[in-house]
Formats: structure tokens, sequence, C-alpha cells
């Protein structure tokens, strides 16, 4: 049975992982509290765009957004890829590339911040 892979919409499940730098993150810690960019990585490759990411930190922070890097698997979710979710953990924007080179880049998901910070819930609601 082929593994679910989690989509616009969906949320974002609990999870535990080692961040790059080998702090541990669980995501409990800022649900509901500011949004998520998670960018994973497959275990030993060179880090490509993802070292671009991560140099861009204060902007996220900047923007009420946590990024966290992982190699750690979490189900459900593309490696590499990257995940965009507001702060209730809404999954608004997933990422799959054939290899870490192929990540979205810092800019483009910080576009996808600021649209989460500006959209109305509300009005996508009566488009639906």
């Amino acid at each position: 049975m082929a593994e679910m892979t989690l989509q616009r919409g969906d949320q974002v499940p609990r999870f535990e992982v080692r961040t790059l730098q080998g702090d541990p993150f669980s995501y409990s810690t800022i649900w509901q509290r500011e949004n998520l960019v998670l960018v994973t990585l497959p275990k030993d490759v060179e880090l490509g765009r993802a070292s671009e990411l991560a140099s861009r930190t204060r902007d996220f922070a900047e923007r009420e957004t946590v990024l966290v890097i992982t190699r750690d698997r979490i189900a459900g979710l593309p490696t590499p890829g990257a995940v965009v979710a507001d702060r209730w953990g809404e999954i608004v924007h997933v990422a799959a590339a054939p290899d870490v080179n192929g990540l979205p880049a810092a800019s483009d998901l910080i576009e996808w911040i600021d649209y989460v910070r500006i959209r109305c819930p509300e009005c996508e609601g009566e488009a639906k």
C-alpha cells in the first residue's frame, strides 16, 4: 500500500525532529502560535538550496514563521520537499523536489508566508 502524501488543505501531522543543527524540535511548541515552513532533506546529501534557506531564518521569523530544516523522515511529506502551513496547521503549499537543488527558493517560500498572513479564510470558504 502506498503512503498517503499530504496536500494543500490537510493538517500538518504532529511531529518531533532534529534540525540540521541537531536541536530537537516539536511542532506542538509552535502550533496555534506561529506559521511553519518545514523543509525535509534526504540523509547524506549536500545541502544545496537548504543553505540559502537557512541563511534567511530571520526573514521567516519577522513574519511570525518558524523555519525547520531536517533530515528526519515525516510520514506523508516528500523528501526532499517543503511545506508551508499556517499557525493552525493547515497546509497551504507542498513542494516535492527531485533533488535538494530543486527545492523552492527562500523568496518563493516567503511569498507563500506573506500570502498566509493576508489571506481571508472566510472569503475562501465562500468561494467553495
